[in-house]
């Protein structure tokens, strides 16, 4: 398996190199794209809307628009000159509680395993972490930006999170509909609460399949075999919002 990042996580004066691992392997299917007259694959090819001829990537540049059709070029040496001391290594800036970091801030999530000989600094981290129920949060640069980061202990290991800067996430008030209210009953409301906690069990998530992935698969075969495929699901409906609470209760029980 091979890691995604390799460099060091300190805290204080104590170093842990480590690598960082994807948690999450997407499993969805992939499709090609096709010419429907032919058959023949799609291809896209980057061209310059100057000269209209086709470049190669070895040509490209990068280049910050400063006003209209201005750029200010910069290439990979200048980005090398960048001071980013988080290229190689994650210095845990704070440690703070789990319910203080709100999940809207949270992107992707990496495994992170000691290096050789890093072990027992490693397991010292995550022990304190576990016992303490702390978490730390510091910066990463990784595929060419710096991003900021939390550490937790997770199921035996340190688990790795991405986050949003506060900055890249959007207000829920630009939202068309967010925060609004509505007349509701009581007898509403307590169907409402009565079906929440009807409906309230052990999560697992092992329970879940993604059956628009399976169904897929099913009309991949059935094309493959040659069969005509027929897919028919009625949705059910209630008469008013009351109803449906009531049905979907006694649906529970």
């Amino acid at each position: 398996m091979r890691a995604t990042w390799k460099g060091s996580i300190t805290f204080g004066l104590v170093s842990i190199p480590v690598k960082a691992y994807n948690a999450a392997v997407p499993k969805e299917i992939k499709f090609t794209l096709l010419h429907s007259k032919d058959g023949g694959r799609i291809r896209y090819k980057k061209f310059c809307e100057k000269c209209g001829e086709e470049v190669h990537d070895e040509e490209i540049t990068r280049g910050f628009e400063i006003s209209k059709n201005e750029f200010v070029i910069l290439t990979d040496e200048d980005l090398e000159k960048i001071p980013l001391k988080s290229a190689k290594n994650i210095e845990i800036k704070q440690f703070f509680e789990s319910s203080e970091l709100g999940i809207i801030y949270y992107s992707h999530f990496y495994y992170l395993s000691p290096e050789k000989g890093a072990e027992k600094a490693y397991y010292l981290l995550k022990r304190a972490m576990e016992e303490t129920k702390l978490m730390g949060i510091g910066k990463i640069g990784m595929r060419g930006r710096e991003g900021l980061v939390t550490l937790r202990e997770f199921n035996g290991g340190i688990l790795l999170g991405n986050l949003h800067y506060i900055d890249e996430i959007r207000s829920p008030k630009e939202i068309p509909g967010w925060g609004i209210e509505a007349d509701v009953s009581e007898e509403e409301l307590e169907l409402a609460k009565k079906l929440v906690i009807a409906m309230k069990k052990p999560l697992k998530l092992e329970e879940f399949r993604n059956e628009y992935k399976e169904a897929l698969m099913k009309l991949i075969d059935a094309k493959i075999a040659g069969k005509e495929v027929m897919i028919s699901e009625k949705v059910p409906t209630a008469r008013s919002l009351i109803d449906a609470l009531k049905a979907s209760l006694e649906a529970v029980k």
